[in-house]
């Protein structure tokens, strides 16, 4: 195979991981962010490791992005940067410019060098409020009315994604992960991953004995080195039928089973789930991921949490 050179934007939760998993197969990574966090990346990605670098800048700033294609020799794409949560929903118009005209620059890149591919990192809230006959969500469900401008934003991006290989042959796939949780800084605005993270350090840092409350609304979860794998398969799918995979974990979390799984690996704590009225939305249909990616969930609830645990009690809380 020729030496390959993945442009992964984002050093958050989601783009560190996946740099982890590319790395970790011999794949050269350049990890591209405003302002990465330097002890955060290399706890994640390892110290001095050979085929990384980190460069800092931003996906609006497209004769930047070029620049690295360019320099680096960049082969293919991986788009994970993006405001989430609150923060997109107060700012809109920034929102509006890193995650739709953000997008637009690397799909841009990626058609005019002709990459061998461009992986943009979307989003199960593309579905909104949809509901599914059959108790899940496949990739073809049509988009739900938007119940945030961050759902909005990511399904105008996906149909840039979907014209631009349909027009003018970009070889572009989407991945569309349910709410992601593991070790990060949140610094996008991720609010149900960030309040696993912080109920997590509350529940390591208290004294033995103590009670904690546990608030997290209903909904399928799924574990960020689960979501590296996949992403890191959607680069290299060489028969893909399909645009666009879900990627999630089958389980429907609730307060209730984040509770037990803490209690079980931070032993002495007593952790008090919120009686949750929220709506949730199916879990997504995972059929196509497992066939054609070879995806499968790896890290349940069970499982995740205890490692997420003992990650916390070596690297502590996030520095920016």
């Amino acid at each position: 195979m020729a030496f390959l050179t993945i442009l992964v934007t984002g050093a958050g939760l989601i783009g560190t991981h996946t740099a982890r998993a590319l790395l970790d197969q011999g794949t050269g990574v350049v990890l591209y962010d405003p302002s990465p966090s330097q002890s955060y990346i290399e706890s994640v990605v390892g110290p001095d490791r050979k085929l990384f670098r980190i460069e800092r800048g931003d996906v609006r700033d497209f004769p930047r992005i070029m620049d690295l294609v360019l320099r680096l020799g960049v082969t293919r794409i991986l788009h994970t940067a993006a405001l989430v949560g609150p923060g997109a929903d107060e700012n809109p118009g920034q929102a509006f410019q890193v995650n739709v005209a953000g997008t637009l620059n690397l799909i841009e890149a990626a058609r005019i060098r002709s990459l061998g591919r461009i992986v943009l990192v979307s989003s199960s809230y593309v579905y909104a409020d949809a509901s599914s006959a059959d108790g899940t969500l496949r990739e073809d469900a049509p988009y739900g009315v938007p119940g945030s401008f961050y759902g909005a934003f990511k399904a105008m991006a996906e149909i840039m994604a979907v014209a631009y290989h349909r027009l003018a042959g970009v070889n572009a796939i989407i991945c569309r992960p349910c709410s992601v949780y593991g070790r990060g800084g949140y610094v996008g605005g991720a609010q149900n991953g960030r309040a696993i993270n912080e109920t997590l350090l509350h529940a390591i840092e208290a004294a033995p004995g103590s009670a904690i409350a546990v608030d997290v609304p209903i909904g399928e979860r799924v574990y960020v080195k689960d979501v590296a794998l996949a992403l890191r398969e959607a680069l290299f799918v060489e028969k893909a039928s399909t645009r666009v995979y879900n990627v999630g974990s089958g389980e429907i979390v609730t307060a209730g089973m984040l509770a037990e799984a803490i209690e079980s690996a931070v032993p002495g704590i007593r952790a008090a789930a919120s009686t949750s009225t929220s709506r949730s939305i199916p879990p997504l249909d995972l059929a196509l991921a497992r066939t054609e990616l070879g995806y499968e969930p790896r890290w349940p609830l069970a499982r995740a949490i205890p490692d997420y645990v003992a990650e916390l009690r070596r690297f502590g809380r996030y520095q920016a």
